[in-house]
């Protein structure tokens, strides 16, 4: 059984597929509140790093992990940091860039992951470069984004023509639970019958998309619980057409959307609700970036089902926050996966919605 969990991994940009399983070992381990360290340094001549690996374990969607790391000059020479510098722009760094550590001396490096607001591990890497030293060190952070319900697996494999399968839904605590829908329509649950079956704290469930026609696939399959805070559990799908097919002009407007999908608590018709969505820069850092690929005008509902409207955009180094009003203006209650749209002076692109609407 997996933790339903992030990998950041983004649907683009600093792209790993960022909901990688957690399997089920990981997520018991990493079940406690505070971060464990390795015991043992990543060698570098006679530089070191200590703890080369802080993992952070279970963690909330949407929090700052923030981590201390140790850099040892043990030399007998002064020696100046050349750069500090992240895998991944979901991390930030204390600046070390050109800082001394004298010959047997220590200096301290802080770092800050972000982790995602949907399921899955993330992982990111700091590598530390010396003047003279080609070698860099190599220290990793690493944690599990962990939703109220587990999940087995913690991601939709629709590739290589697979069109169907089978997921696990369980309570951690063994409580019963609903599961009110899958993508709005009536669960096809195995060996479980809603009309006269109890609730359980296990469910399997199927999924097929043997009649979604080419180019339709959703980038996510969303199963609606009646869990006070876990209305929606997200799977990411993973197929040829939900990955970098499924934004063709990335590159060419310079920017992507962090996570594609906004999660918000229960909503109620004609209520508006102001919710945040992020951009990111796909030009590297310390690099030229093209003008206007931050310059958000307008967030807007692709269906007239839903109003959408940008209260305001701010940027945050490579990244852009924007906080929109969203409102379900036609529901009959129950799932919605609203496709909405952001536009920049460099072009638009697609986010969703998804959420619980009461009647």
């Amino acid at each position: 059984m997996t933790w339903i969990s992030f990998n950041t991994s983004r649907v683009v940009g600093c792209f790993t597929m960022w909901l990688a399983a957690a399997s089920m070992l990981h997520a018991q381990s990493a079940t406690q509140s505070s971060a464990t360290q390795t015991a043992s340094p990543i060698q570098n001549s006679q530089f070191t790093i200590t703890p080369p690996l802080i993992d952070f374990g279970v963690v909330k969607p949407g929090s700052q992990q923030q981590g201390k790391f140790i850099i040892h000059n043990g030399s007998t020479k002064t020696v100046r940091i050349e750069s500090a510098f992240p895998s991944c722009k979901c991390t930030t760094l204390s600046d070390l860039a050109n800082k001394e550590i004298p010959a047997g001396g220590d200096i301290e490096l802080v770092a800050s992951l972000d982790a995602p607001g949907t399921p899955g591990e993330k992982d990111a890497k700091v590598f530390v470069t010396f003047a003279g030293n080609d070698q860099p060190l190599i220290a990793r952070m690493k944690g599990v984004v962990q939703f109220p319900l587990l999940v087995d697996p913690a991601f939709i494999d629709a590739l290589k023509g697979k069109t169907h399968g089978v997921v696990e839904i369980s309570s951690p605590n063994k409580a019963p639970f609903h599961i009110l829908s899958c993508d709005g329509v009536a669960p096809q649950f195995v060996d479980f019958d809603p009309a006269k079956d109890p609730a359980r704290a296990r469910y399997l469930l199927r999924w097929d998309f043997s009649m979604v026609p080419d180019g339709k696939l959703q980038q996510w399959w969303c199963v609606e619980t009646d869990v006070k805070d876990c209305p929606i559990l997200p799977f990411r799908i993973r197929h040829e057409s939900t990955g970098v097919r499924f934004d063709p002009k990335m590159d060419e407007r310079r920017w992507f959307i962090t996570e594609s999908i906004v999660l918000p608590d229960r909503l109620t018709l004609n209520k508006p609700v102001d919710l945040e969505v992020e951009i990111e820069s796909t030009i590297g850092r310390g690099k030229p970036q093209p003008a206007g690929w931050d310059a958000v005008r307008a967030v807007a509902s692709i269906n007239p089902a839903f109003t959408a409207q940008m209260i305001s955009s701010k940027r945050v180094g490579d990244r852009v926050h924007v906080v929109f009003r969203f409102t379900v203006v036609k529901s009959s209650g129950g799932f919605v996966y609203a496709p909405l749209e952001i536009s920049t002076d460099t072009g638009s692109a697609r986010f969703f919605v998804a959420a619980t609407v009461a009647p």
